[in-house]
């Protein structure tokens, strides 16, 4: 069977039902649920206080044009001091109230600028598709707390990508096949835990899956008809566009389809790449509104920030026991192999590399199933090339752990039909390791490795890093250093994400944490990022690491926080002996 006799409802013949759509229904539900209630589990990470400040803009921007007239007067721009944004290279200054009293103004090009920070040079490389899907939850839940908010709309993108994935491989592969590609979905540790936080990655994750289902429905036959079913192609078009709206890795979205296209020929395909790409390019420029002026200069400049990151951003980052400068070094070409293989469930990298296996076998029966293994492999090549942001471990690559799940479902179809009673055993094994794996490791999801490299005490042996995104910043952490600072005693951190101003701002951290503010340094908190770690910082582990321990796991440590003095020491130490 090819890609242009499948059937409409099943790749293998079967009539379509409503059964996996509600059950589709059922999983998004659950899904949801399961993230809404886990997600105060999880402390604000790195990049998410520059989200909420992004979109913070963007909100006020919406009241403006709401009613201009009335916003006009009583605006005033939030002092840079206790803005959540980095400081504009571009040297940016706010509008007067003057300049905001129609919306004729409001939609005038430095006004736009100014309330929308993205797509343009760093630090505000990317687009705004993030902020967009945040706001979801100004309309769903506006009584919640800002961050709470934010993180609801991608959760609901999540969601509803769940039970998409549950009824579309339901209805070709059953219900084993489907119970195992959503649950490869929602209960791989690591995206677990990326899927609450209201940053770029998990967004972009859910576009980049969803438009692989959307061209899947789009190239299905239709009895008597060669052409694509023109919804699912608008669809596609229009998720096609948010992907790229959201992150630069979301252009090259088209590449595994185009090769699909190819390699199978296939009218209906082509055909959708045209209407889609169309629309895509529509979608990219309606939602990025920095571009409606100049969308010529405006897509320059977003490239030229993002393709130079090598020379604008340098971030020390550990992988096997060597510290690399990435992006201007490259990680090993194999890296992402490393990271998937280290960061994945057991049996469900078994049942992935099974789906692989019978994708290559049975090219010509199931072309869609060689489409989930194309984007895979596309996605672990894409990070993989030289010069590539390497930091962060999967987070860079996490659409590839998206479509892993689809490659997932049919690994598991395979075992059911060939093992039977056995098969749909690996598949209950394979769901109860991914959420026996989260329950363990929460707090701190993403310092989860996999069992075959001895989790996380076994992969801190083999030199990868512990833990990066600051998520080991837990409740309890912030608790003990609210507690355990004097007054007047302030805590300093190696580096300054504004999530330590939300922070504050929230009433969540009281203790001070900024320089402009007044107080003694107390306390220095540092996270086990052995990559990012200063001379001083190895010495202060070397010297009192054990008796500083924060917070840990599994008998590793995540974060330490040393008295204040013990650092100076440090560093007068250094002076006196440099290292060699």
């Amino acid at each position: 069977m090819t890609a242009k006799d499948a059937d409409a409802g099943d790749e293998r013949g079967r009539p379509a039902s409503r059964t996996p759509w509600l059950g589709g229904i059922g999983v998004a539900a659950a899904t949801l649920a399961l993230l809404v209630a886990t997600g105060p589990l999880l402390t604000i990470t790195w990049d998410e206080a520059f989200v909420l400040g992004r979109q913070e803009r963007v909100r006020e921007w919406l009241h403006a044009v709401r009613d201009p007239s009335g916003f006009a007067p009583s605006w005033r721009p939030i002092p840079l001091q206790d803005e959540l944004l980095e400081p504009d290279s571009e040297g940016r200054t706010p509008p007067a109230p003057a300049d905001l009293d129609t919306r004729a103004k409001l939609f005038s090009q430095p006004v736009i600028e100014w309330f929308w920070p993205f797509a343009r040079a760093m630090p505000y490389g990317h687009p705004p598709g993030c902020a967009l899907a945040g706001l979801i939850g100004d309309v769903l839940a506006p009584s919640w707390e800002v961050l709470a908010r934010a993180r609801l709309g991608p959760m609901l993108l999540v969601s509803i990508v769940a039970g998409a994935i549950y009824g579309f491989v339901c209805r070709r592969w059953g219900p084993w096949a489907a119970a195992a590609a959503a649950g490869a979905w929602v209960l791989q540790p690591r995206p677990f835990a990326h899927w609450h936080f209201a940053h770029f990655d998990d967004v972009l994750v859910c576009y980049w899956v969803g438009s692989v289902l959307a061209f899947s429905k789009a190239v299905e036959a239709v009895e008597g008809s060669s052409k694509p079913r023109w919804g699912w192609a608008v669809a596609f078009g229009i998720l096609a566009g948010a992907a790229a709206n959201t992150k630069l890795t979301g252009w090259f979205l088209p590449i595994p389809f185009i090769v699909w296209t190819l390699m199978y020929r296939d009218r209906r395909g082509l055909l959708t790449l045209l209407i889609g790409g169309a629309l895509g390019l529509l979608t990219l420029y309606l939602l990025t509104p920095p571009w409606w002026h100049n969308p010529v200069d405006g897509v320059e400049k977003f490239l030229r920030s993002n393709l130079t990151r090598s020379r604008s951003t340098k971030i020390p980052t550990m992988f096997l026991g060597r510290v690399i400068l990435t992006p201007a070094e490259s990680l090993p070409w194999y890296n992402t192999l490393v990271w998937t293989f280290f960061v994945t469930p057991v049996v469900f990298l078994g049942l992935a590399i099974t789906g692989a296996g019978r994708a290559v076998r049975r090219m010509r029966a199931e072309p869609l199933a060689v489409l989930f293994v194309l984007h895979w492999v596309f996605l672990l090549v894409l990070r993989a090339l030289p010069h590539t942001p390497g930091h962060d471990g999967e987070r860079q690559f996490l659409a590839a752990f998206g479509c892993l799940a689809l490659v997932v479902g049919v690994g598991a179809a395979s075992v059911v039909e060939r093992l039977g009673r056995w098969g749909r055993g690996l598949v209950v094994a394979a769901l109860l390791e991914g959420a026996v794996s989260i329950a363990v490791m929460m707090p701190v999801p993403l310092s989860y490795y996999s069992p075959l490299v001895g989790g996380l005490p076994g992969a801190t042996r083999l030199g990868m890093e512990p833990t990066y995104y600051w998520d080991s910043f837990t409740d309890d952490a912030i608790d003990w250093l609210n507690e355990h600072t004097p007054p007047g005693g302030k805590v300093l951190f190696p580096t300054y994400p504004t999530t330590w101003r939300y922070l504050r701002q929230s009433g969540r951290l009281k203790v001070p944490v900024e320089y402009f503010e007044p107080g003694v340094w107390t306390w220095y908190v540092l996270q086990n990022r052995p990559g990012a770690f200063s001379p001083e910082d190895r010495l202060l582990i070397e010297r009192e690491g054990a008796e500083h321990v924060l917070v840990s796991k599994w008998g590793v440590p995540l974060l330490w926080a040393f008295p204040h003095q013990d650092l100076e020491r440090a560093r007068a130490d250094l002076q006196r002996k440099p290292p060699p």
